[in-house]
C-alpha cells in the first residue's frame, strides 16, 4: 500500500476514534490534529454587553457554522426570573441543513438537572459550575457541511438571556464516516399503570452513549426498584438487562448526591411525595451498539406507600412523573422518535413571589428589621431580602394567595450565611403538622414518614450556610438553596408563612458583635400545585393488577 493511502487510512482512523481516544487518554494530543480552531460566541469588542436577550416565546439562532467541521465544547450561562428557567430555556441543534433538530432538549435536563432545578456537575461530557451557573458541553459533534443552534426562551412569565461560546475545529475535507450526535427529552405524564418507562426508541445504525432520569415522586418511599432493559436489533429477549434502577446508574441501597466522570445523582430529596430526583449515566467506556434499532425502558416499579404511611408493597408499579433526555451518535441524522412537549406540560403550576419584590405586604414583631441589600449574586432579582434580628422569638409573617383548591407543595429558597439562625415554620398559625405533611429533613424514618411521633417531626429551617465551599462568594453573597417546606391542602384565598426565631446554629455568630447570629435572608417563596391525587384508589387499582399477575 502507498504511504499516501496509509496516512489516510490513519487519518480516517483517527477522525473514527476521536471521541474514545479523546475521552479515555491525554495521549491523542501528542497526534498531529487536522483542522482550525474556530468559535462563536455572544462576545464583541465595542463593549461588555457580551449576552444576549430572549423575550417571552423568542427563538435565536446563536451560530451557523459552515462545514465540515466538529463542535469541540460550548459553554452557556444562562439567567432569568422564572426560577424555572432552566426547563424553560430550550436548545436546539440542527446538522446538515435537516428540518428537524438532532439535539432537542431543556437546557437544565440536558445538562443533568431535571424539574427545572439546578446543580453542579462535574462529568466527563458536561460539567456545570459556579453554584449552577456555568454550563460545559464536552460531547463531540461532528457534520459534513453545516450546524445551526438555536436557543428557545419558552416562558411565558418572564424574560431570559444568556452569554455562550461555541468552540469548533473547521476541517479542509468532510471526515469519511461522520457519526452525528443526538439528544432528545422525553417525558410520560402521567405514568400508564404496569408500563415500563420508555427512555428510547432508535432506528437505524449508531450507538447509544448516556442517560439523564429524573422523577416527581407521586407517593412516597424508595422509587427505584426498576430494572433497565436493552432491546437491540430487534431480538425477542433483551440483550442487556438491569437489577434496578439505581443499580443502572451504578450506585447501590438507594441514591446519594454526589457526581463523578461517568454516573451521578445530582438532585435527591427526602422518601416523600413530590421528592424530585435527577441521576446521570454516561455510557462512555461500554457503548450499546446496534446496526437496525434499540429500545431501552426502565420499569417504574418501587415500594409503595399509602397516604397513611403504609408499605403495602415492596416492589409494586408506582405513578411518578418520569422525563429524560437520552443521547446516542447515529450514521444519519434520525427523525424525532417521541414529541416534545411544551413549557406548560413539562412543569407544575407555580406561584412565585420573589420576596424583595412583596417585603411591603409583610409583618414582623418589634425589633425586627426587614431589608433589602442592594446586590447579591445569589438571589433572582439581585437586591435580597434580609431579615436583621436579635433576639430569640422575633417573628415574621409572609402572606401569599391561593387562587384554586389543591395540595400545594411549599418551597423557601434560603439565601444561607455565616451569621444567621434558625427558624420555626408556621402555615397559616399552625404547626406544620396540624396543616399538612413535613419534608423538611430531620427526624425522618423512611418506614414512618407521616406516623411519626409530633415530637420527631422537624419544623424548623436553618439558615447557617453548612454547605459552604467557597469563601469570597458565599461570605460576600451568601448561597441560595431551595429548601422544601411540605405539602398543604389549601383552599382559594389568602394564606400566611410565619418564621419564628428559635436559636442559632453553634457556628453562627454575626462578625460584628460576636454573638450569636439569629439573622435570616430568603428569596423566594414558591408553591407547586402537586398533579397527583386520590393515590390511595390508584394504589388499590394496582394491588389488584398486581393480584391477577400472579
Amino acid at each position: 500500500m502507498k504511504r499516501s493511502l496509509i496516512a489516510a487510512a490513519a487519518l480516517a482512523a483517527i477522525h473514527c476514534l476521536a471521541i474514545p481516544l479523546a475521552s479515555q487518554s491525554l495521549s491523542v494530543l501528542t497526534l498531529p490534529q487536522e483542522g482550525r480552531s474556530m468559535r462563536a460566541s455572544s462576545g464583541n469588542t465595542g463593549n461588555n454587553d457580551d449576552a444576549i436577550d430572549l423575550a417571552k416565546g423568542e427563538t435565536k439562532t446563536i451560530a451557523v457554522l459552515e462545514g465540515p467541521g466538529k463542535i469541540t465544547h460550548f459553554w452557556l450561562v444562562p439567567w432569568s426570573q422564572d426560577i424555572r428557567f432552566t426547563c424553560a430555556l430550550v436548545l436546539r441543534i440542527y446538522w446538515d441543513g435537516a428540518a428537524v433538530p438532532s439535539v432537542e432538549v431543556p437546557l437544565g435536563d440536558f445538562f443533568a438537572a431535571g424539574n427545572g432545578m439546578r446543580a453542579e456537575v462535574n462529568s466527563l461530557p458536561v460539567k456545570v459550575s459556579s453554584f449552577g451557573r456555568g454550563y460545559n458541553c464536552y460531547w463531540e459533534m461532528p457534520f459534513r457541511k453545516r450546524a445551526r443552534i438555536t436557543i428557545t426562551n419558552e416562558s411565558d412569565k418572564e424574560t431570559a438571556g444568556t452569554y455562550y461560546q461555541i468552540d469548533w475545529v473547521k476541517y479542509d475535507q468532510p471526515p469519511p464516516a461522520v457519526m452525528y450526535f443526538h439528544a432528545r427529552y422525553h417525558q410520560e405524564y402521567p405514568a400508564e399503570m404496569g408500563k415500563p418507562y420508555t427512555v428510547f426508541i432508535g432506528k437505524g445504525r449508531g450507538h447509544y452513549v448516556g442517560t439523564v432520569l429524573s422523577s416527581q415522586n407521586g407517593i412516597g418511599h424508595w422509587f427505584g426498584e426498576g430494572d433497565d432493559n436493552f432491546t437491540i436489533d430487534g431480538e425477542t429477549t433483551p440483550s442487556i438487562l438491569g437489577t434496578g434502577t439505581e443499580d443502572y446508574i451504578n450506585e447501590a441501597w438507594n441514591m446519594r448526591v454526589h457526581t463523578g466522570l461517568y454516573t451521578g445523582c445530582t438532585i435527591f430529596e427526602p422518601r416523600s411525595p413530590d421528592a424530585r430526583v435527577t441521576a446521570y449515566r454516561w455510557h462512555i467506556q461500554d457503548a450499546v451498539l446496534f446496526r437496525k434499532s434499540l429500545k431501552f425502558t426502565i420499569e417504574r416499579r418501587g415500594y409503595v406507600m399509602n397516604a397513611k404511611g403504609e408499605v403495602v408493597a415492596q416492589s409494586g408499579s408506582r405513578p411518578d412523573n418520569w422525563s429524560s433526555v437520552s443521547y446516542w451518535y447515529q450514521d444519519a441524522v434520525a427523525e424525532p422518535w417521541c414529541p416534545f412537549p411544551p413549557y406548560k406540560e413539562r412543569v407544575n403550576p407555580e406561584i412565585v413571589l420573589h420576596l424583595p419584590e412583596v417585603i411591603k405586604t409583610m409583618t414582623h414583631s418589634a425589633g425586627v428589621e426587614l431589608r433589602i441589600l442592594p446586590y447579591s449574586r445569589a438571589t433572582w432579582t439581585k437586591p435580597w431580602f434580609h431579615v436583621k434580628n436579635e433576639t430569640v422569638g422575633s417573628w415574621v409573617e409572609i402572606p401569599f394567595t391561593i387562587p384554586e383548591k389543591g395540595r400545594y407543595s411549599m418551597s423557601l429558597f434560603q439565601t444561607l450565611r455565616t451569621d444567621e439562625g434558625i427558624w420555626k415554620v408556621l402555615v397559616d398559625g399552625k404547626e406544620i403538622y396540624e396543616v399538612g405533611e413535613s419534608h423538611i429533613p430531620g427526624g425522618y424514618d423512611v418506614d414512618m414518614v407521616t406516623q411519626q411521633p409530633l415530637n420527631r417531626i422537624n419544623t424548623t429551617l436553618d439558615f447557617f450556610n453548612v454547605f459552604r465551599k467557597d469563601e469570597h462568594e458565599d461570605i460576600i453573597y451568601g448561597q441560595r438553596r431551595e429548601a422544601k417546606i411540605g405539602l398543604f391542602e389549601f383552599g382559594p384565598g389568602k394564606h400566611t408563612l410565619r418564621l419564628v426565631c428559635v436559636g442559632a446554629n453553634p457556628l453562627s455568630v454575626d462578625p460584628l458583635t460576636g454573638k450569636p447570629g439569629y439573622n435570616m435572608a430568603a428569596d423566594v417563596l414558591s408553591l407547586r400545585k402537586f398533579p397527583f391525587e386520590n393515590m390511595d384508589a390508584w394504589i388499590d387499582k394496582m394491588l389488584e393488577m398486581e393480584k391477577r399477575k400472579k
